[in-house]
C-alpha cells in the first residue's frame, strides 16, 4: 500500500510539473519564465556565456538564446556595455561611447525595426523586433547586460518571458 501511495504521488507531481505552461530559468541572476515543452538546452561553452533553448527538432530554428554581455571584450564599446545599449536605444547624442560602433548597432537594431523600451524591477529592457529575429537587451545599473534573441518570440512573448526578472 505504501509503495502504491508513493508511486501515485510521484506520478501526480510529475504530471503537474510537466503541465505547467512556463518553466523558471535562472540565468545571470535573472528569473526568466520560459515557455515549456522545449526540446533541447545547450551551452555554447567558452567565455561567451551563451545558453540556447530550442523548441523543435530542426537545428537553428525556433530558439531562444541568452548571452551575458556584461564582460564582452570583443567589441570596443568605449563605455560600460550597459551604458552603450542605453545610449543606443535612447537615441542620445550626448554619449561617451564609441560613435562608430553606435552607428553600426543603430543600423542593426534600430533602423526599420519595431523598437520599445520598458522597465521591470531594477532593469530596463530594450526590445528590437524585425522580420525574422527579435532581441531584448536587459540592462541594470550594476553593469549587467543580458541579450535575449529568438526567431519566433513576439514583443508580448518577451514581456511575458521577462515579467519577473
Amino acid at each position: 500500500m505504501f509503495k502504491a501511495v508513493i508511486v501515485s504521488l510521484s506520478l501526480i507531481f510529475a504530471m503537474s510539473a510537466y503541465s505547467q505552461p512556463d518553466v523558471e530559468l535562472r540565468y545571470s541572476d535573472l528569473k526568466i519564465s520560459l515557455p515549456s515543452k522545449f526540446t533541447l538546452i545547450g551551452d555554447a561553452g567558452g567565455s561567451d556565456n551563451i545558453l540556447i533553448i530550442r523548441y523543435g527538432k530542426e537545428k537553428g530554428k525556433k530558439f531562444i538564446a541568452f548571452t551575458d554581455m556584461a564582460n564582452d571584450k570583443s567589441i570596443e564599446f568605449g563605455c560600460p556595455v550597459n551604458v552603450f545599449f542605453q545610449d543606443l536605444f535612447s537615441g542620445s547624442d550626448a554619449t561617451s561611447c564609441n560613435e562608430k560602433n553606435l552607428d553600426i548597432f543603430r543600423e542593426t537594431f534600430i533602423t526599420n525595426k519595431d523598437v520599445e523600451m520598458w522597465s521591470v524591477g531594477n532593469y530596463v529592457v530594450n526590445y528590437s523586433g524585425g522580420k525574422d529575429k527579435s532581441f531584448a537587451f536587459i540592462s541594470g545599473k550594476d553593469g549587467k547586460l543580458v541579450k535575449v534573441d529568438s526567431d519566433f518570440l513576439s514583443k508580448d512573448d518577451y514581456k511575458k518571458l521577462l515579467k519577473g526578472i
